[in-house]
């Protein structure tokens, strides 16, 4: 009986310890990006230069999408080096809003809070109707603007959105997960499902809801929580006194301001 008992503890030991190798490949692998793969289609990679005021090229393509891109001076004219690997922050606007995007959003990445954390190029892209609808489209349009765009670092893509764009940018993400490594979301109100959310718990996310912002906290607070509790080093801030924010550079969480989370996310492999 005692042999017996014996042999039955270790062929449970055995088992419990497989199992916990199991459980650590499995965590490992659903935290571990994938690889974006790149979709050509010419209607979104070529594009006509429209307009140079020597900070902000502004492009379109005949697929409909208009652009403003910053690339820092050093790299400006060095778009095809492929060393370079700028990070890339995306930034998408809310509900008829595209056109003071650039002074509202893409103006604050140029700020030198962030370009001091590492040299970084901002796409401020204006959606192809009052609001952005399609991923497929975004996504194909992305694919081929890192393309044609050597010098950005394709792994390190950062989607940036406010109101309907908060809410597009995290869809975006559940619909393609390789292509952001981290997502800033200022009153969105997306509700990913469970099986959507396993798909981007590689993504660091960084949530701003207000409470009195009504119609939004009410369908975005649980996505925040969520998101901030199962997804890799992500943060949610809900706060009891503004109403339809942005996420701001002088931001301040509960445990972390958002510049340090920015230099996390950039600086993560």
């Amino acid at each position: 009986m005692e042999r017996r008992k014996r042999i039955w503890a270790v062929i449970a030991s055995v088992f419990f310890a497989f199992l916990l190798i199991l459980l650590i490949l499995l965590n490992e692998k659903v935290h571990r990006r994938k690889e974006l793969k790149i979709t050509f289609d010419a209607d979104y990679f070529w594009a006509k230069t429209l307009f140079d005021d020597s900070k902000w090229f502004y492009e379109t393509v005949p697929a409909g999408f208009e652009y403003y891109l910053y690339i820092p001076s050093e790299y400006r004219n060095d778009r095809h080096n492929e060393s370079a690997k700028l990070p890339l922050i995306v930034t998408f606007h809310g509900s008829n809003d595209k056109y003071a995007s650039r002074q509202k959003f893409g103006r604050m990445f140029l700020d030198d809070k962030i370009q001091s954390i590492k040299k970084c190029a901002v796409l401020v892209l204006h959606s192809r109707g009052d609001y952005f609808t399609n991923c497929y489209d975004v996504s194909l349009f992305l694919q081929n603007f890192v393309a044609r765009n050597e010098c950005i670092d394709r792994k390190c893509i950062i989607g940036f959105g406010h109101s309907q764009g908060a809410e597009f940018v995290v869809k975006l993400a559940c619909y393609e997960p390789a292509l952001f490594k981290a997502v800033i979301s200022g009153s969105g109100y997306y509700r990913p499902t469970a099986w959507e959310v396993m798909n981007v718990l590689p993504i660091r996310f960084y949530w701003k809801i207000a409470k009195y912002d009504k119609g939004i906290y009410e369908q975005g607070y649980k996505t925040g929580r969520t998101l901030a509790r199962f997804c890799k080093s992500s943060v949610n801030v809900e706060l009891d006194s503004r109403e339809h924010c942005w996420v701001e550079l002088d931001d301040k969480g509960a445990d972390t301001t958002f510049l340090a989370w920015f230099k996390s996310a950039i600086d993560s492999e």
